[in-house]
């Protein structure tokens, strides 16, 4: 069983307290306030009232034995810079944070955070993608360039193989799954005799003008 500690719950820390809990692993919950800590004593396997900004508390921890931490302090961007660099000083797995601005994902980053995310970008980019792109359902990124994305497949494609559209050859996108609109059970990695079919939903991999192209 994977082993986390959850830094700061508030609505985003909390989420993802309870949603590791739901997918069975084993949650250390840590807040400073006491009433959020409260709230999740039930859900997670330790919930800690504590300033895990203070070094000693987060080397009583034992961080070497832990998959990974998520540090989540809201806009006290000064606490997450520091636990970020207690952490990796104390040899943790991974630390991965939630930042408040580019410049402060930047600078956790220096200073050894393994992934710096800023929720609302990206979910504010999934969104404006989806509804600029009429045929375009979801939009996620995967690196600076590459993103994965839920097309609806063009009325041309419907009736022929993967091999027949060489989505590969023409658009240097990959097919990596496919999923029925209305159960949504996916297929993953369909091969090239794969027959796109009236309900499929394509996920592809590919860059962001490559996936435009596609979509013209």
């Amino acid at each position: 069983m994977k082993e986390f500690v959850v830094i700061g719950l508030g609505n985003f820390g909390a989420t993802v307290a309870r949603e590791l809990t739901r997918l069975h692993c084993r949650v250390t919950a840590v807040d400073a306030n006491e009433a959020r800590v409260r709230d999740l004593q039930d859900i997670v396997h330790v919930a800690i009232v504590a300033d895990a900004a203070e070094r000693r508390f987060l080397e009583h921890l034992e961080v070497e034995n832990f998959d990974a931490f998520i540090v989540s302090t809201g806009v006290d961007s000064h606490a997450s810079i520091l636990i970020t660099l207690h952490l990796k000083e104390l040899r943790a797995r991974q630390v991965i944070v939630k930042a408040n601005s580019a410049d402060h994902a930047k600078i956790l980053i220096k200073v050894g955070a393994d992934d710096a995310i800023i929720p609302e970008e990206q979910m504010a980019s999934r969104l404006s993608h989806s509804l600029a792109q009429s045929n375009l359902l979801d939009y996620l990124p995967l690196s600076a360039e590459h993103f994965v994305a839920e097309l609806v497949p063009p009325d041309s494609f419907v009736g022929k193989s993967l091999r027949d559209i060489q989505l590969r050859a023409r658009f240097n996108i990959q097919v990596i799954a496919t999923k029925h609109a209305r159960t949504g059970d996916y297929i993953f990695a369909p091969g090239g005799d794969y027959v796109i079919r009236d309900h499929d939903l394509l996920i592809i991999l590919g860059k962001e003008e490559d996936i435009d192209r596609l979509r013209q």
